[in-house]
């Protein structure tokens, strides 16, 4: 191939022969140069954009991805609409979502009706979570439904989490019926566990979180932490290289660190597989660039699901255990999840108590009012949820001068909710947008807020950890899901557990209440401030002993052959 293509360099063809040639070998680096090279010869080839998108959406590169696909729905031929599809779901995951949406919805009104399934929509309903269209949403939701109800092959269950209306036993059964989707028709030679090995307990971590990611932020302290006397700890990646602080304290913790980017999911599952895997945790879940696929065929003797999705993966063929704690997970409803629960202690969420707060701005730098009280919410735009953005403009009416601060976004969905305010009666000016900034700088600006304001039914998880670290209380209104119970958790750990409540009306009063009493916040802070290193849920090294405690249990329990059951550090259920 690469002899003609000395003789003839000009050929488009070739050159998308040889990248052909090397994908199917394995060699996807190389691969993406020579379809490169074909679409450039050759503008109007299709099939070679298409395998250009392919090969970048592979390696989580999603915005030029999508510029491939789109440049292949610009060309009228038999892979336009998949093209245009395409081009969505990698707009959406590389935080385009209005591009996205545009796309999708274009998907959509060209489809025959048996044209449009549950992973189209569920996409687009992401989109519209993210641009703040409720009532978009509404709609979307009702299609969702009815092709659940019709037995629609579901898509990934994620973005049902979002949603207040899809029950605990319905993301369940979401869960499950997507797994059966996903099961290939054999697993890997399962390994015997032993209750004393002869060697340390080998325990790998699965994700693309080992570089500057919310996850990262909250485990990569605990992983220092661990017992290599009695661990060998094994990192599994297949997300993107960076030179930062996190990737490279990973780097130092563990004993071996595997970067998978350019395997696929039966490939990633037999490389965990030959590395003899006691015990592979999970970090990822149903979320983003997911590969938790890989789990399906059994690479590990031991396969847990923990910290990056607040719910049942769906198949114990995929997770054997769920790790959660009283709050998040009660005992009495393991019923919801496909794994045996594993509770930790206090909390399940680790945190990383060596991280910085930089140097505290004024109000007036971080384009705050000076006296006015500043309530605060910096979860992403897709968990305001229209119930509780009325919640705050009902609070934000009856506390003279406060302001709502609030991480930007989307700037579509950022005029949506400033109209949504102005349509309650609140000015534009009232709402307040934080531009994103490094870790430290942003935990530095982040102690200026007075009372952060959690959402629901999807509440704040590495962002609580983040104002209760800064000494900012956090108001959460815990529900029956396990992601809207985390900042509860988390408020429980460090002995405040006054500021969880259990509906809106309990939710706006205390609210009131306190930004109405100036020495009633005042003690809160100081009682924050006293609990924030006294209390557990920022004791890193004592949640790793936990957490190894809680592994050998689960792993003493397959070794004398008890089976999968529910387990809590300290004692059996």
């Amino acid at each position: 191939m690469r002899s003609g293509i000395a003789a003839i360099p000009d050929s488009a063809q070739l050159h998308f022969n040889l990248g052909y040639l090397l994908r199917s070998g394995g060699r996807d680096r190389e691969a993406e140069v020579a379809f490169e090279r074909a679409c450039t010869l050759d503008p109007a080839d299709q099939e070679a954009w298409m395998q250009l998108g392919s090969l970048r959406y592979a390696r989580a590169d999603h915005r030029a991805a999508a510029t491939a696909f789109q440049q292949a729905a610009a060309i009228n031929g038999p892979e336009q609409l998949l093209a245009l599809r395409l081009a969505g779901f990698a707009l959406a995951d590389g935080g385009l979502p209005e591009a996205a949406a545009s796309c999708l919805e274009t998907v959509v009104s060209r489809c025959a009706g048996d044209g449009v399934d549950l992973q189209l929509l569920s996409q687009l309903l992401f989109c519209w979570l993210e641009l703040c269209d409720w009532q978009a949403r509404s709609e979307l939701v009702a299609r969702c439904r009815s092709l659940l109800s019709a037995g629609a092959v579901p898509a990934e269950p994620f973005t049902f989490l979002l949603l207040g209306e899809i029950a605990p036993a319905e993301q369940l059964e979401l869960s499950q019926r997507f797994c059966r989707s996903l099961l290939p028709p054999q697993i890997l030679a399962a390994r015997q566990a032993v209750d004393e090995p002869k060697r340390r307990l080998r325990i790998g971590y699965l994700g693309d979180i080992f570089h500057e990611h919310a996850t990262a932020r909250l485990v990569t302290g605990m992983i220092e932490h661990h017992d290599h006397d009695r661990f060998e700890v094994h990192a599994f990646s297949y997300g993107p290289e960076d030179d930062g602080d996190k990737r490279r304290r990973w780097l130092a913790a563990c004993d071996a660190f595997h970067d998978l980017r350019l395997l696929d999911v039966p490939q990633t599952a037999a490389y965990i597989h030959a590395q003899e895997i006691d015990i592979l945790i999970d970090l990822n879940g149903w979320t983003g660039n997911t590969r938790s696929a890989a789990l399906a065929w059994r690479p590990a003797t031991v396969q847990i699901n923990w910290l990056g999705y607040p719910a049942t993966m769906g198949s114990r063929q995929l997770a054997d255990y769920l790790i959660g704690d009283a709050v998040v997970t009660p005992p009495e409803d393991a019923h919801h999840y496909a794994e045996s629960l594993a509770l930790m202690p206090h909390s399940y969420q680790p945190n990383d108590r060596s991280r910085v707060i930089g140097a505290i701005p004024s109000r007036g730098d971080a384009g705050l009012p000076e006296d006015a009280f500043v309530f605060s919410c910096f979860n992403r735009f897709l968990k305001i949820s229209d119930e509780v953005f009325a919640a705050w403009c009902q609070i934000l009416l009856q506390v003279p001068g406060s302001v709502l601060w609030l991480l930007d976004g989307d700037a579509g969905a950022r005029a949506r909710l400033m109209a949504c305010a102005a349509e309650h009666g609140i000015a534009a000016e009232r709402l307040i947008f934080a531009r994103h900034l490094p870790q430290e700088a942003h935990l530095a600006r982040l102690s200026l807020a007075d009372l952060v304001l959690d959402t629901f039914p999807y509440g704040a998880h590495t962002t609580a950890s983040d104002a209760l670290w800064c000494g900012v209380p956090v108001l959460t209104r815990a529900g029956a899901t396990f992601s809207s119970r985390v900042a509860a958790s988390l408020l429980q750990a460090c002995d405040m557990p006054g500021l969880v409540v259990r509906d809106v009306d309990e939710y706006v009063h205390r609210a009131l209440a306190l930004a109405r009493d100036p020495e009633a916040m005042a003690e809160l802070r100081s009682r924050l401030a006293r609990n924030r290193l006294q209390t557990p849920l920022f004791d890193t090294e004592a949640f790793a002993r936990d957490f190894e405690s809680l592994l050998w249990l689960i792993w003493r329990d397959h070794a004398t052959a008890r089976g999968v059951r529910p387990l809590i550090v300290g004692r059996e259920t």
